[in-house]
């Protein structure tokens, strides 16, 4: 069976899913939730995304998001080996930490994004095993959930400041002031009555919405060559800064010859380390082909020259670096 297509465009909202290989756990503890949330929040800043809602549940996550630019795949991408090389370094452990690839589904505005969110945000008191109990019992371990960003929808404490509430929010009629406590209920109606699972309303494999949202999908699609898996932009995408030219750049900033950068010899060139951290920031390259580009390394050596080379400066410092480097 074919894959689904990846249609990627500018404001898109997606649910995202992924799992544990072998439905192995993903995060262990509070530190690990901890870093996951801090790299989505460094993620959705660098890809411009708005992450509307979350879930953390051992072996899996759930998230809700908004891409404004078309670039869902190096995000997740991004996200998603960012922390495997932090999961892998602190748990002495190895090879891969997803299965597969991660499930992503188009999701229309309105009543979809309203429930998916319920959806999403119920899943600590849903299942065989996690749904037992009384309906008060089942509310208290749901409004009690730390890795979710319920209860700041829920106004019982304050919001992530990464998850941005308000195209959820705002589906809700009334009085501004008391939309948590009718987001509130509105979720928590689900401890009460059988809600419906927005899943069952997929259709063409990866769109939550109505006949009209499907269509106007299919036209984005029309006409591109039918064996294309991924489709990387069906908008007019932002310029991406090419590799070469942080090459030249980084070669004429620190007086050192552009091939000499590439070279898998000079470990020790700050200059080479410099030049991985910009193509890596600048968003065109994964790890890997980062790796390919400077001779052959690893992955994980990679990730580590680029957080030695970032931790190098504050964030101030940082920003600086980017701008100038990358004109942005």
């Amino acid at each position: 069976m074919a894959r689904p297509l990846r249609v990627e465009f500018e404001d898109a909202i997606y649910h995202l899913c992924a799992r544990g290989n072998a439905r192995q756990a993903i995060f262990h503890d509070e530190e690990d939730c901890t870093r996951f949330l801090e790299l989505l929040s460094e993620s959705a800043r660098r890809f411009e995304a708005a992450v509307l809602c979350f879930v953390l549940m051992g072996n899996h996550f759930h998230l809700v998001a908004q891409t404004h630019r078309p670039n869902l795949r190096r995000w997740m991408h991004w996200l998603l080996v960012s922390y495997t090389v932090y999961f892998n370094r602190r748990h002495h452990s190895s090879g891969h930490l997803f299965q597969g690839r991660y499930k992503s589904f188009l999701v229309q505005e309105g009543d979809y994004l309203l429930g998916l969110s319920r959806y999403v945000h119920l899943n600590p008191v849903r299942g065989v095993s996690l749904g037992r109990g009384t309906p008060s019992g089942r509310r208290k371990r749901l409004r009690s959930f730390k890795w979710s960003s319920y209860r700041g929808y829920a106004g019982l404490s304050a919001p992530f400041d990464f998850v941005q509430e308000s195209m959820v929010l705002g589906e809700l009629r009334g009085p501004r002031r008391a939309e948590r406590l009718r987001y509130r209920r509105f979720v928590e109606e689900g401890l009460l009555r059988e809600i419906d699972n927005p899943f069952e309303a997929v259709q063409w494999q990866a769109v939550l919405g109505n006949e009209s949202f499907v269509q106007k999908l299919r036209d984005r699609v029309k006409g591109l060559h039918k064996q294309r898996r991924e489709i990387t932009s069906l908008r007019k995408a932002r310029f991406a800064i090419d590799p070469e030219i942080i090459l030249q750049r980084v070669a004429k900033k620190y007086a050192v010859d552009r091939d000499r950068l590439v070279l898998r010899g000079d470990r020790g060139l700050h200059a080479r380390n410099v030049a991985m951290w910009m193509i890596w920031e600048s968003g065109t390259k994964s790890l890997r082909e980062i790796g390919e580009l400077f001779g052959g390394l690893d992955y994980a050596a990679v990730a580590q020259r680029i957080r030695r080379t970032r931790s190098a400066y504050n964030a101030r410092t940082r920003s600086n670096i980017l701008k100038r480097m990358l004109n942005v």
